[in-house]
């Protein structure tokens, strides 16, 4: 699966520290409005994950260095549907290697497993994320009013989709 500029790869259990670094950065906190995991929690998330029969995929930059991963979650195959999930480590982002990971995922979701669409929830706060979103052709299908509660506000959700039909690969 390479690319111009970025490499998808299976998630190996080396690249749980990294992971978990992630994860526990503050903006990546902020803007999906979790708590820090521990070690730990990061590894169960993980297997939980694999154990679902979600699709964990490493982002490598063209030095192949580590720079994040992508999933495909629930997986529906009897309704054709699955959805996405990014995360850039904090240094790597604003470098366009998001839109990169995510076209590849949504060419291997609509290609490889056959899907019919693709979809995924955001934070109204993470305008970034909901431009990318947008740019990479996913269209915002619903908002869910003060829904998620983050650093002592409330935050609408956003409900965002793409169908095979739509995507331009």
């Amino acid at each position: 699966m390479n690319g111009s500029k970025v490499n998808l790869r299976a998630f190996e259990s080396e690249d749980m520290k990294e992971l978990h670094h992630w994860l526990n950065d503050a903006d990546s906190i902020a803007l999906v409005g979790r708590v820090p995991r521990t070690y730990e929690e990061t590894v169960h998330h993980v297997e939980k994950k694999r154990k679902n029969g979600d699709l964990v995929l490493a982002i490598e930059n063209e030095e192949l260095e580590l720079i994040g991963w992508t999933f495909l979650q629930n997986i529906e195959y009897e309704h054709g549907r699955a959805s996405i999930g990014i995360l850039i480590a904090p240094e790597y982002r604003g470098h366009g290697y998001a839109g990169m990971a995510m076209k590849k995922m949504i060419d291997i979701g609509f290609k490889q497993l056959r899907l019919n669409k693709i979809y995924l929830t955001t934070r109204g706060i993470n305008e970034r994320a909901i431009g990318l979103y947008q740019k990479t052709g996913f269209i915002i299908e619903g908002q869910l009013r003060n829904h998620a509660f983050s650093d002592g506000q409330y935050y609408d959700t956003y409900f965002m989709g793409i169908l095979a039909s739509e995507w331009k690969g």
